[in-house]
């Protein structure tokens, strides 16, 4: 976003700051499409090592609200928002500590909080986050926002928690409250967060003078996809752009799902009954794209040719050990056992579940590959630990590191780019 915006502005550029995750100039420095300018009045700070705050990330922002604070009416500030940023633009509010802030946020992650559950509380212990940063700039002419959406629906305000957007619909302070209370860290958090948070929303009646443009979301990464397999001769149904809740249970629908599809495609179910199971399914999934009687005819009309079926959105995981692995690879491999029990084994069900910026977790992969036939390679290993015991103490990279020495990983490094997860379910 910053080497495109440099290149439109030109000589008008005077001077910036961007906040982007450590490793990202050493993975594009042979690209020039992703390099500033030699002689670039923009300064970079990679921070925010595997998704975290640190104190690089709180020293940026700091340096961009000073700079939003320095403007007059002579100037634009233009911000570029995307995901990851919540990690990248961190400044608590004092007295909260970086330390402090941390320990909430991994507790919340780690209970299997949404993310706009998440961005609720970071805002509420932030001094950029939710419009701070675009009041700082009160005495600029303008503050325009240039949007790449990471959250299910595209809430503008709780995209890296709206450093530039005040929601003036909810009680931020509240709402923060009712999260960690119903997530059982209330009684726990330090003295100096609870009077941050219980204190009044100081934003609550500001304007921002400004623009937003949302440039991106994953509607456009599921067109790509359905525009890629069509040109390969497949077909694809787009299932939905919303897939939220915890990922056990998003892995249980889709298991279920293919276990329809391949019954119905094999004639053990009609198209009548095909459809009626369908609608039980889809009744506890948030889809957008189409009915269940739509999909059913997609794959009716399908039926004895490969189907890619397309989902996008974020779960959640609830952390049960203390492993490696991210919410991409656990999907996969909850999938791939799921389905080598419902299906006796099917071979030709292939699933894919990765994150579009590359990166799944604190990993240095985007996610990973199943499908019964993974579980069965790592399953002639001849371990003694199942392959499901890694999903109990959270370790999905490590099985997926031993079964054929990572053949299933999906590996794209950082892409620059985040519009949630994408699982694709293909059918042969």
């Amino acid at each position: 976003m910053a080497v495109q915006m440099e290149k439109l502005l030109g000589s008008r550029l005077r001077s910036g700051l961007i906040s982007i995750p450590v490793g990202t100039r050493e993975r594009f420095a042979a690209d020039t499409e992703f390099s500033l300018r030699p002689n670039s009045v923009l300064e970079v700070i990679e921070c925010a090592r595997n998704n975290l705050p640190d104190d690089q990330a709180t020293m940026a922002a700091s340096r961009m609200k000073a700079l939003a604070r320095n403007m007059s009416s002579d100037d634009v500030l233009c911000v570029l928002v995307s995901g990851g940023g919540s990690a990248l633009l961190c400044l608590p509010k004092e007295p909260v500590t970086l330390a402090e802030k941390l320990q909430i946020i991994k507790g919340l992650a780690g209970s299997g909080a949404a993310i706009d559950e998440l961005n609720h509380v970071r805002i509420a212990l932030s001094a950029v986050k939710g419009g701070q940063l675009a009041l700082a700039a009160q005495n600029a002419f303008k503050v325009y926002s240039y949007v790449i959406s990471d959250i299910v629906g595209d809430p503008v305000e709780l995209i890296a928690s709206g450093p530039t957007v005040i929601d003036t619909n909810t009680d931020v302070n509240e709402k923060a409250k009712a999260v960690l209370m119903n997530y059982n860290l209330w009684e726990k958090l330090p003295k100096s967060v609870a009077q941050i948070i219980e204190g009044p929303k100081t934003t609550k009646h500001a304007h921002i003078p400004g623009n937003l443009f949302l440039l991106g979301s994953n509607q456009v990464a599921v067109k790509s996809i359905v525009e890629q397999a069509l040109s390969q001769g497949l077909k694809s149904v787009v299932l939905s752009k919303k897939i939220q809740g915890n990922v056990r249970t998003v892995s249980d629908t889709y298991v279920a799902l293919a276990e329809l599809v391949c019954s119905f495609r094999s004639d053990k179910l009609s198209e009548d009954a095909f459809k009626d199971k369908i609608e039980a399914l889809f009744g506890g999934l948030a889809y957008d794209d189409l009915k269940p009687d739509e999909f059913v005819a997609r794959i009716a009309d399908s039926k004895k040719q490969r189907i890619l079926i397309v989902g996008a959105g974020e779960p959640t995981v609830c952390v049960e050990g203390d492993g490696k692995g991210g919410r991409n690879q656990e999907l996969a491999l909850r999938f791939s056992y799921g389905v080598q029990a419902r299906t006796d084994g099917d071979q030709s069900i292939y699933f894919l579940s990765a994150g579009t910026d590359g990166i799944d977790g604190p990993t240095d992969v985007a996610g990973a590959i199943g499908g019964a036939f993974v579980a069965r390679a790592y399953d002639q290993l001849g371990r003694a630990e199942a392959g499901m015991s890694f999903v109990k103490r959270s370790d999905s990279y490590h099985f997926y590191r031993s079964v054929e020495n990572g053949k299933y990983f999906v590996k794209t490094g950082h892409t620059g780019t985040n519009v949630m997860d994408i699982h694709l379910m293909l059918i042969t």
